[in-house]
């Protein structure tokens, strides 16, 4: 009896860490697709398109990457110490949203031209830091 007590315990406990890893992998696809929404608002120059789809990035950012111990969760036994990078990540990444949303509604009244390179340099430094939370934390180098 006890044997499969132990035996149900840990095959829960694997299928939990299997879990958590699908979620972090599929927020991560969601996350990848949302910065594609903003990077196509920005090959149509479509202000708006940028808005919601970056005030959209930016709140799942902030869910998923924002809070340390629910981000440890998610990681592999191994990883769990590197969730301080994901959380510089997600600083790094809502400065740039927030330069971004600055340029949207012109709050330093640039041209249209500094403010659209302005808010692209935004989202390649946003791209940067995701690029870098992943060769720190998920990968194994």
């Amino acid at each position: 009896m006890l044997k499969k007590i132990v035996m149900a315990t840990l095959l829960t406990l694997s299928s939990t860490a299997m879990a958590q890893e699908f979620n972090l992998k599929e927020n991560m696809l969601q996350l990848n697709a949302e910065m594609l929404d903003v990077r196509n608002g920005f090959m149509i120059s479509d202000p708006d398109l940028v808005k919601v789809s970056i005030l959209k990035f930016q709140r799942h950012v902030l869910d998923l990457l924002g809070d340390k111990k629910t981000f440890e969760q998610m990681l592999p036994k191994a990883q769990k110490h590197k969730a301080g990078e994901a959380i510089m990540s997600a600083n790094i990444i809502n400065y740039n949203v927030e330069i971004i949303l600055d340029t949207i509604s012109n709050k330093k009244n640039q041209s249209g031209l500094t403010r659209r390179e302005v808010s692209q340099r935004a989202y390649s430094y946003i791209e940067q830091a995701c690029f870098r939370c992943h060769n720190l934390v998920r990968d194994k180098y």
